[in-house]
């Protein structure tokens, strides 16, 4: 919805977003119509008069999606018609397109951006906040998660830690000085995430992480917090102490931690990099017209994606 926030401040341009269900608005005329589906997983045959009630209306499909579509056997057991049935795909990061481009030829990539930069940080002189918020990461963080105990109980008269949802990781922690939030608002993640120092964005190397975004850097970064960051995806994005700092073994985490924790200089400069480097490439008013651009071009395409699309699945055309 953000990056349809600012698509609507261009002028001749309309948007309008819907949860779960839509319905389609009365076109203007002359107006180039572009329809997106945003992690929608189709069934087929069910969505079949869908998407010809689409065609018919002469709207350009595009299937939007950040994540791995291998992590939801649905796709497969639907023919992957989430992307197959559509004109084209816009995705984050060039990994998940070369995946996508199996299933459909014609995918852009728009890297995640944020809609707005908070205000630069206050930090307090006393206590070290580590933050960690996650699903599904019992994987990623088992193999540091001695080394994290260590860090803690050296520096457990400075350090607390705020965990969001992950009830394991909260509980293998040894040290009293923690808070535990469950699944929570994005604006309540985000809040905690402002009041922290340090996150641990752990992800170990496997082909799901592999196609994940730098997001959560990036909201680390816009939030003050310096990060300490797997290789796994973050090593593209993370310019090694100057932005953040990679680890790619158990001692080396422990040897960043502790100095993050104990040089706060070095563990502020890095982070008011990071703030800085988010402010000049990642927010969403110097790219959202890039969005718009494709869109466009796209549908000048139109003829010959329709054709492709006819190729892929005949039926969307039968009378």
């Amino acid at each position: 919805m953000e990056p349809d926030k600012f698509s609507a401040t261009i002028p001749g341009i309309r948007t309008v977003s819907a949860v779960k269900t839509t319905e389609l608005i009365p076109p203007l005329p002359a107006e180039e119509k572009v329809f997106i589906w945003q992690r929608t997983i189709m069934q087929y045959p069910a969505y079949i008069p869908r998407l010809k009630q689409l065609l018919q209306q002469g709207y350009l499909i595009v299937a939007e999606i950040d994540d791995n579509p291998i992590r939801r056997r649905e796709y497969a057991d639907n023919n992957y018609l989430s992307y197959r049935g559509c004109h084209c795909v816009q995705t984050s990061t060039e990994p998940l397109a070369k995946i996508l481009r199996q299933y459909n030829p014609n995918v852009a990539v728009f890297p995640n951006q944020l809609a707005y930069l908070p205000a630069p940080r206050t930090y307090s002189e006393d206590t070290v906040t580590i933050f960690f918020g996650a699903l599904n990461r019992e994987k990623d963080w088992q193999p540091i998660m001695a080394a994290l105990n260590r860090v803690l109980v050296a520096h457990k008269h400075r350090i607390r830690v705020k965990v969001i949802h992950d009830q394991r990781f909260f509980e293998s922690l040894k040290i009293e000085q923690k808070e535990f939030e469950p699944f929570c608002s994005y604006e309540g993640y985000q809040e905690i995430m402002y009041s922290c120092d340090i996150a641990l964005l752990p992800l170990v190397s496997n082909p799901i992480n592999e196609m994940k975004s730098d997001l959560k850097f990036i909201e680390c970064a816009a939030r003050g917090v310096a990060v300490l960051a797997s290789p796994t995806v973050y090593e593209n994005s993370i310019v090694e102490g100057e932005t953040g700092l990679i680890y790619s073994s158990e001692k080396e985490f422990e040897i960043k931690l502790n100095l993050l924790i104990s040089d706060a200089q070095t563990r502020r400069q890095i982070a008011g990099n990071a703030y800085d480097w988010v402010r000049d490439n990642r927010l969403l008013c110097g790219h959202y017209r890039q969005r718009r651009d494709w869109y466009l071009q796209m549908r000048d395409e139109l003829p010959r994606l329709n054709a492709e699309l006819r190729d892929r699945l005949p039926e969307l055309f039968d009378d």
